[in-house]
């Protein structure tokens, strides 16, 4: 377990304002089950996952509907970065369980959906 206590440390230290936030939930959710366990690992990450996903869902719609009006080009720019993106994030994280760990398979895509989520809000606070 203490690969995924230095994966999450590490990320903790990057500048993402959202990370905290995910972050705390999952070890909100870590206390409660009191034993860490693959189990608690998976259902505690898959919960916050599906939180960050939603809210990815929207602020994407919302970006890529603003660039629709503004540049439809990059309306399409982003969507091919996102699905590129899904790509990514799914062989990454197939490829951090089958050499890392177990517990990979649930915290990468928490971890890269979070990252995710920043990279899309960047965009939409900037300009996009």
């Amino acid at each position: 377990m203490s690969i995924l206590r230095n994966g999450l440390l590490s990320l903790t230290l990057l500048p993402l304002g959202v990370w905290g936030d995910y972050d705390e939930q999952y070890q909100a959710c870590m206390d409660a089950n009191g034993v860490i366990n693959n189990s608690s690992v998976a259902s505690c990450a898959e919960g916050v996952s599906e939180a960050v996903k939603k809210e990815m869902n929207r602020v994407y719609q919302q970006l890529f509907l603003k660039l629709q009006e503004s540049a439809p080009g990059d309306a399409e720019q982003l969507e091919a970065t996102q699905k590129a993106w899904l790509i990514y994030r799914n062989g990454q994280c197939d490829l951090q369980g089958k050499h890392v760990g177990s517990p990979m398979y649930y915290t990468c895509p928490m971890e890269l959906n979070i990252q995710r989520l920043e990279e899309l809000k960047f965009l939409l606070e900037n300009g996009g």
